[in-house]
């Protein structure tokens, strides 16, 4: 038995030994020819260094040849282009002197408005009288529909011709239209009288449009809620929707009516603000934050037993009524929860002291208004006055005033609270409606602004911020992606009237708009340069302008887009983390703020191409006061090249003179040619009825003018405005009378850009179709060298492109081609990215053509791909002394690109052809071989596969990518975006379907009507009336029952609903709520509400946010009663009576405001020289893999080019690591949270302070309870005109 175990171990042994014996010589091949792969396969480093040498050359004389690059350059030097410092001191003063010209015409505008209707509303008339004006909701611009036909409906002809000026909208020039809104009863007593003397106001409009062409729109808002606007145009309605808007809810009415105010909102959260009353209580306070703007400061406290902040983070503090904190606010709100009992004496003090402390601690910061200061008490009822606490804190000086709202309808409780706002300068109002919480806050504003009214004589006029305007055309000059930026000036209309008993009646907010493009006029960037700009900001710190501001996300508005800081745009280049407080730029800063003149340096990193490029650069900064605004004009400047201009100019006089010289349009004679779409070289300044003439129509226009006798440049753009005190001779002398012949022929022309422009036209007038571009090569094998090159193309310092096509190529593609010509898309010379690429790129190599190719080129038809290739121009004296001219360029089809880049790195350098006889593991046409060519952000232009191109070669090759940068062949660059939106995803449910059935059908009838019904009660608040104990308190919003599909839903107009809105729709919507594809496309169905901001004289445009996002109100934060038969997403069955809401917007997100990073990439040129010459960079992934290969790479250089060759060995199947370029979330914890809420940036207060009259006590008007006035009936009269059109579309 021992020797059977023995031998059976034995054998056990041999069979263990035996098997892995044959498992070794089983893997033997597979090791040895990994060993092979890693040790015998050498990578054709020479090869790579001859292969990139002849892509580079060929291509570069190619490129030369066809772009006629040494014919334009010799031009401008034999043309006698000379070099001229740029004085930027100098420049953004001038530029400074006339912004502040047309600012100033505009407040005289306002001014006049103002003191014409101050004297008319002392004028009497007869109640009696008929009123004649024309209600911008009852217009009839149709001269085919006869009077008799419209009478019925109280409409008036009115003749309405679209005009360029206002953005192609029908207007009238004679007339002004007023606009009332639903809410506001149009025949009562007040708004007729109202309405009768501000009539008179026509021909002060008229006379401010005639004396300033660039006036924009013109308007008076009362504070009996209508709006007189100028010029007259049509009051689009919705006729699903009530028109709701009021002027006396925008921000530059506002501003206008009341001083800046630090506030402190006390919310009663005791155990009896329950069911409506604490429905209404948050109303409350919801609308008092929509007041509110970033000149005045708040906090809100939750009170109960205890005193708490709404927000944790704001604790002990006010902080700034920006949107951000705003938004923070509302989100608190949602969480309140109600219990125990009221400590009034508690919140007043805490109230007080914070008040008090706010007074001193921020009086040197710029933080708090230091103006007024309020105390806004909500509650159901106060069991005492608390006189002792008032004598305290407020008496005998009274600095803070105090604003009590009683909600619910409880009599008895009026008493203590109406005491404490009659005894301390405040207002009491009793709300017990949802329907009336609007109107009973807005009391509050003509009590703010009392002293300011006594005065009488003190107007000061207000600049809102930027904020977007959608009335015109999108596409149209001026415009940000489709939506054009303005501010407004506004000031206030005081009542002058003497009455027995003591009043400070506040008349209305006379206004005019300024479109930001105005404002660019005078700020031309010719004068800049290319990768100069101008920009502007506020004494917030806040950007009116500036070339990194994008109020856009995805074609739709950003929310936050009005309250960028300078510091989020200027990206230093020592910033390494999140909102990093850069010491130089945070200086710059506050020169701005201060309004001081200022003249910096600073290294900053610029993105380019949708924050996929990064340049790295010093620029020079100058800044300027604008003398009666809160703005700062500034410009920035490269350091360098940006330092001189290059100035040649065409005498045109001398021109004309020269008969030799023939017609100058003969410089235009050659090739292809536009101009710069949105630069002034010449415009009619009446052209508000000339035909919309492109820049090119223009020019020949105005060049056969200047060639006639008589001709004048004209090319003053402003001047100061007239002086008050002259005469009526010396007016005539500045402001001599036209006749409408002058007057329409009255024109600008820049005398420098036009001369410039004829300078560079006759440098560029090479492209003759005359002239074979062939001939001009040296190698004759055209067959070979041309290498599909479509366009040749030029594009100058004065905005002229020009270009000519290769029939050879262009004949094949272009006309069968459903794109645009390429130079017609890109015609933007000096702000094309292609242009500042190559003039950035110029300080890297002088001969290079710097190589891009769309980044969404793999998603394209591969034969319109084009390969664009451009190099600068410059005018150069010596090694410093240098300035571009122009940038020249090729466009070149990829799929040739590619066939040439293949055929040269498929074969060996020393063998003639492909069929040779070399070793094809040596070339790219190899499987062991990846070959790129990527361009100097990392991004492949070409390569094996078609799909790859365009795309960022760390995507593909992410652990090379990293290589490259370990061997400094790329840096990598972190930039930070502070204007970015996130978009949390919402999981999708599954939605049943329903059969249709006779009893479904009624029952989908039956809910229609409901839903029309309860519709129009929500969305006017009408339920209130019958029962509002008993009224649901729908927080919300609602749907809309009959909305039809459509793809664009918008947010209500204003700044205002700007800040609420994007802090409050995403916080408001339930987390069970789902979003499903159909509703993110298929919208509520509504169309823009025409509310005359801006388009309607307001100022404020309605703007579409987020498709699909409904429209938002102050006390409806989101629409959505789904009908049964609209495509809605399943909601839960926990919802109670009524269905939570929903929010759809793109691809089932919620997009909300915050902070992202990137990393990009930099070629690092210089890091492949060695000795003055470039050389292959060498390098392998070592144990890249668990058999313990790697991946030997090669890079090299491609001469003359930005771009470098990059082969890479592809045996061993390394693991490659992804490297993105897309931007994410910079994660933020509570603390950090906190921190940037709270950092408050330097800001400079308003000048304008107005919170105390000696005589105020006098007034004794001190409030009451709220009720529904006639507006009421309106309302009903809306809700059954709804429910009557709607049976009627049905």
């Amino acid at each position: 038995m021992r020797h059977k175990v023995k031998w059976w171990c034995s054998l056990s042994l041999v069979q263990h030994r035996t098997t892995v014996v044959f498992i070794l010589f089983s893997l033997f091949p597979t090791l040895l020819g990994v060993y092979t792969q890693e040790h015998d396969f050498n990578m054709p480093h020479q090869e790579v260094e001859l292969w990139a040498r002849k892509i580079g050359n060929h291509i570069f004389h190619l490129s030369n040849a066809f772009a006629l690059y040494n014919d334009i350059k010799d031009n401008f030097r034999t043309g006698e282009a000379t070099l001229q410092e740029n004085d930027g001191l100098q420049l953004v003063k001038e530029m400074t002197s006339d912004v502040t010209n047309m600012m100033k015409f505009k407040v005289d505008a306002v001014n006049r408005i103002m003191n014409v209707a101050e004297e008319a509303s002392l004028d009497k008339y007869k109640q009696e009288e008929p009123v004649d004006y024309y209600n911008a909701k009852r217009l009839n611009p149709s001269p085919d529909i006869p009077q008799e036909a419209i009478d019925d409906k109280n409409y008036r002809n009115l003749s309405l011709l679209s005009n360029i000026h206002f953005d192609g909208i029908p207007i009238n020039e004679s007339v002004s239209s007023v606009h009332v809104p639903t809410n506001v009863y149009a025949k009562a007593p007040d708004v007729i009288n109202a309405i009768r003397w501000s009539g008179r106001l026509d021909r002060t409009f008229k006379s401010n449009y005639e004396l300033d062409p660039t006036l924009s729109w013109q308007y008076f808002g009362s504070s009996t809620g209508f709006l007189r606007q100028y010029p007259a145009s049509e009051w689009v309605m919705d006729e699903k929707d009530p028109d709701l808007y009021d002027a006396r809810l925008r921000s530059w009415y506002i501003q206008a009516a009341s001083s800046p105010k630090d506030m402190v909102i006390l919310l009663d959260v005791s155990g009896s603000m329950t069911g409506l009353r604490k429905e209404i209580a948050i109303h409350v306070v919801l609308n008092i934050l929509e007041t509110l703007n970033e000149n005045d400061f708040v906090n809100i406290f939750n009170f109960s037993t205890e005193t708490t902040e709404l927000v944790s983070c704001f604790n002990d503090s006010l902080v700034q009524a920006n949107m951000e904190n705003i938004g923070e606010f509302k989100k608190a709100l949602k969480t309140i929860e109600t219990k125990e009992i009221a400590n009034f004496s508690k919140a007043l003090i805490k109230a007080f002291e914070l008040l008090q402390r706010t007074n001193s601690q921020y009086n040197k910061s710029g933080q708090g208004s230091q103006c007024n200061q309020a105390i806004m008490l909500v509650t159901d009822g106060a069991p005492d006055n608390y006189e002792k606490i008032f004598s305290t804190y407020n008496w005998p000086h009274f600095q803070v005033r105090v604003f009590t709202y009683l909600i619910g309808r409880e009599e008895k409780k009026k008493r203590d609270l109406s005491w404490m706002a009659c005894a301390n300068k405040g207002y009491f109002v009793q709300v017990t409606t949802l329907a009336e919480v609007r109107e009973q806050v807005l009391r509050y504003i003509p009590v703010m602004a009392r002293p300011m009214v006594m005065y009488q004589e003190d107007h000061h006029h207000i600049w809102t911020g930027v904020y977007a305007d959608v009335a015109g055309r999108r596409g149209a000059p001026g415009l940000k992606e489709g939506y054009r930026l303005m501010t407004s000036v506004a000031v206030p209309v005081f009542d002058r009237k003497k009455t027995s008993m003591k009043t400070a009646n506040l008349l209305g907010v006379a206004g005019t708009d300024v479109p930001i493009r105005e404002i660019e006029k005078l700020v031309p960037p010719y004068k800049l340069g290319v990768n100069g700009y101008s920009f502007m900001v506020n004494s917030n710190g806040y950007v009116i302008y500036h070339p990194d501001l994008r109020p856009v996300f995805q074609d739709i508005l950003k929310p936050n887009y009005n309250s960028v800081d300078f510091a989020e745009v200027e990206l230093t280049d020592y910033e390494n983390e999140a909102r990093a407080n850069d010491s130089e730029l945070l200086e710059l800063r506050k020169d701005l703020v201060e309004q001081n003149a200022a003249e910096r340096m600073m290294s900053v990193k610029i993105h380019l191409d949708d924050m996929k490029r990064v340049v790295q650069r010093k620029q020079k900064y100058f800044a300027q006061k604008i003398s009666g605004t809160p703005f700062s004009l500034g410009i920035a400047m490269p350091e360098g090249y940006g330092k001189y201009k290059v100035h040649g100019q065409i005498e045109l006089t001398r021109e004309i003179q020269d008969h030799r010289a023939g017609d100058v349009m003969n410089h235009f004679s050659t090739g292809n040619w536009t101009l710069h779409p949105d630069w002034v070289y010449c415009e009619y300044k009446y052209d508000q009825h000339q035909e919309d003439q492109s820049p090119e129509a223009l020019i020949n226009e105005f060049l056969s003018r200047a060639q006639k006798p008589n001709w004048k440049w004209r090319s003053t753009r402003t001047r100061p405005p007239p002086d008050p005190i002259m005469n009526q001779a010396q007016h005539k002398r500045w402001k001599p009378s036209m006749g409408s012949d002058e007057r329409r022929d009255n024109y600008y022309c820049d005398k420098d850009l036009v001369q410039s422009l004829l300078f560079d036209a006759r440098a560029t007038n090479v492209y003759s179709r005359k002239v074979k571009i062939e001939d001009k090569i040296k190698d004759r094998n055209t067959s070979s060298q041309n290498f599909g090159i479509t366009t040749a193309f030029v594009a100058t310092r004065s905005g002229l492109t020009r270009w000519i096509d290769n029939p050879s190529e262009s004949s094949s593609s272009n006309g069968n081609s459903k794109e645009p010509h390429f130079m017609k898309v890109h015609n933007r010379a000096i702000d094309e990215v292609w242009y500042k690429r190559a003039v950035d790129y110029y300080k890297e190599d002088q001969d290079a053509y710097v190589y891009s190719v769309p980044f969404d080129a793999a998603t394209r038809d591969p034969d319109e791909v084009l390969v664009t290739a451009t190099r600068a121009i410059f005018v150069e004296e010596n090694d410093y002394r240098m300035a571009p001219a122009a940038v020249v360029g090729v466009t070149i089809k990829h799929r040739k690109f590619v066939d040439f880049f293949k055929n040269e790195t498929y074969k060996c350098p020393s063998y003639p052809s492909r069929n040779s006889s070399c070793k094809k593991a040596k070339t790219c046409e190899s499987k062991s071989l990846n070959c790129y060519l990527l361009d100097d952000n990392g991004f492949i232009i070409a390569s094996e596969n078609e799909d790859d191109t365009g795309k960022f070669f760390g995507t593909l090759e992410g652990t090379i990518m990293e290589s490259l940068v370990q061997s400094e062949v790329y840096k990598k660059i972190q930039i930070f975006d502070y204007q970015a939106v996130c978009l949390d995803t919402q999981e999708k449910n599954s939605m049943a379907s329903i059969l249709t059935t006779p009893i479904q059908t009624l029952k989908w009838f039956a809910s229609w009507v409901m839903g029309n019904v309860f519709w129009v009660l929500v969305k006017t608040q009408l339920y209130t009336l019958w029962d509002p104990n008993e009224a649901w308190a729908y927080a919300q919003g609602q749907w809309d029952p009959n909305a039809a599909p459509t793809d664009e839903v918008t947010y209500s107009k204003g700044p205002i609903n700007y800040q609420s809105a994007f802090g409050e729709y995403q916080e408001m919507l339930p987390d069970e709520a789902v979003i499903t594809d159909e509703s993110s496309g298929e919208g509520s169905g509504k169309d823009p509400e025409e509310d005359g901001s801006g388009r309607e004289g307001s100022g404020e445009e309605e703007i579409p946010l987020y498709e699909g996002i409904l429209e938002y109100e102050v006390q409806d934060y989101l629409d959505g009663i789904p009908t049964e038969d609209t495509k809605h997403p399943e909601l839960p069955d926990d919802i109670g009576d009524f269905p939570s809401l929903e929010l759809a917007y793109i691809n089932k997100t919620h997009p909300r405001p915050c902070d992202k990073t990137v990393y990009l990439y930099k070629l690092q040129s210089k890091k492949l020289k060695q000795d003055g010459l470039y050389k292959p960079v060498k390098g392998k992934l070592s144990n890249c893999h668990t058999n313990g290969c790697g991946r030997p790479f090669s890079v090299q250089k491609v001469i003359s080019t930005n771009l470098i060759l990059v082969a890479v060995n592809s045996l061993c199947p390394c693991e490659s690591r992804k490297v993105d370029i897309e931007p994410v979330e910079v994660e933020h914890n509570e603390t950090t949270s906190c921190n940037r809420l709270l950092m408050q940036h330097y800001r400079k207060r308003p000048q304008s302070c107005v919170n105390y009259h000696p005589d105020e006590h006098e007034i004794k008007l001190c409030g009451g309870a709220g009720s529904l006035g006639p507006s009421s009936v309106a309302l009903l009269t809306l809700l059954l005109a709804h429910i009557y059109n709607s049976m009627m579309q049905s």
